[in-house]
């Protein structure tokens, strides 16, 4: 029977070894074959101790997760979205900023320094401000313009009254 030269193993009729994978040779007559020995002997025992060397801190960065700016951007994004029937060009505004500000909140996670992973959160925290600053005005014109056109708040009331009234009527007429 056949034995693995590299860790001693019978290794039957295979070509390979089945303990350690090693291909299986004839092994030389004059070569002694290995035993197995104990692992501490009183001749193996370190009689000054060993030197340990501790490892070292990995080089590289690992920077932290942006989800709330992630999400901040998107919120601004999908409120841009839902305002652009009211506010036209600036929930276009305030959608680009978010877009911009997702970017941004995307590279966090894989800045290689501390100083580009701030200069990303940072970026992707202003254009999230700025979009939402953005279309608050934008709300804010817009409210504006329509309080303007109705001749203030009691405009507002009158148009408001006539709109249900109108429909009102409509109901009635159509359950007759």
């Amino acid at each position: 029977m056949a034995i693995c030269r590299y860790c001693g193993a019978e290794t039957g009729n295979s070509p390979f070894c089945q303990n350690c994978g090693a291909k299986v040779e004839a092994a030389p007559a004059s070569q002694p074959i290995p035993q197995e020995q104990p692992a501490f002997t009183p001749d193996t025992i370190p009689t000054q101790p060993q030197s340990y060397s501790i490892p070292t801190q990995p080089t590289y960065y690992t920077p932290g997760g942006a989800g709330g700016l992630m999400a901040g951007n998107i919120i601004a994004i999908i409120l841009g979205v839902v305002c652009c029937c009211f506010t036209y060009f600036i929930s276009l505004v305030t959608m680009i900023l978010g877009i911009i500000g997702v970017v941004y909140a995307s590279k966090v996670k894989s800045s290689m320094s501390p100083e580009e992973e701030r200069h990303n959160r940072n970026l992707s925290r202003i254009m999230m401000i700025i979009g939402y600053v953005v279309l608050l005005l934008g709300l804010i014109v817009f409210i504006g313009m329509i309080l303007t056109s109705s001749n203030g708040f009691e405009g507002l009331k009158e148009t408001w009254n006539s709109i249900y009234e109108s429909v009102s009527i409509s109901m009635a007429e159509g359950g007759k």
